[in-house]
């Protein structure tokens, strides 16, 4: 049987794919903060939950997929190893990234994405990636 975390975060992706601000409210504090690491168009620390639904969707445009090999999970947090693709013009991209989710009274508060070279994701995400 899942985890509670595992399950607010299946229905936190449910939501966001459906644009239900409603049950996104239901997963996601309103102070939620999202961290990814870097000095692209996607980095920094994202606040609030407007924020990081345009963040997702930024990242989005990326056509991104992950596949998770592995899940870490306790009552406050949730690690998920993963192998994510992205695809833009010209350019492909693939690396490990871990995901760090962070929750409090069954809501995701914050999320932190750690990538295996920051130097070519970040080129990746400002388009300078050949």
């Amino acid at each position: 049987m899942p985890h509670a975390n595992e399950e607010i975060i299946h229905r936190f992706f449910d939501a966001y794919g459906k644009r239900d601000m409603d049950a996104l409210r239901d997963v996601v504090a309103e102070d939620v903060t999202w961290n990814f690491p870097g000095h692209s168009t996607v980095s920094g620390v994202t606040r609030g939950l407007p924020e990081v639904i345009a963040l997702f969707d930024r990242i989005g445009e990326f056509r991104m997929r992950a596949d998770t090999y592995v899940t870490g999970v306790n009552d406050d947090f949730l690690v998920e190893a993963q192998r994510t693709y992205c695809t833009a013009p010209g350019s492909d991209f693939e690396m490990e990234y871990a995901v760090l989710w962070r929750f409090a009274d069954g809501k995701i508060v914050n999320g932190t994405h750690l990538c295996a070279d920051q130097h070519t994701a970040d080129a990746f995400f400002d388009g300078t990636a050949r």
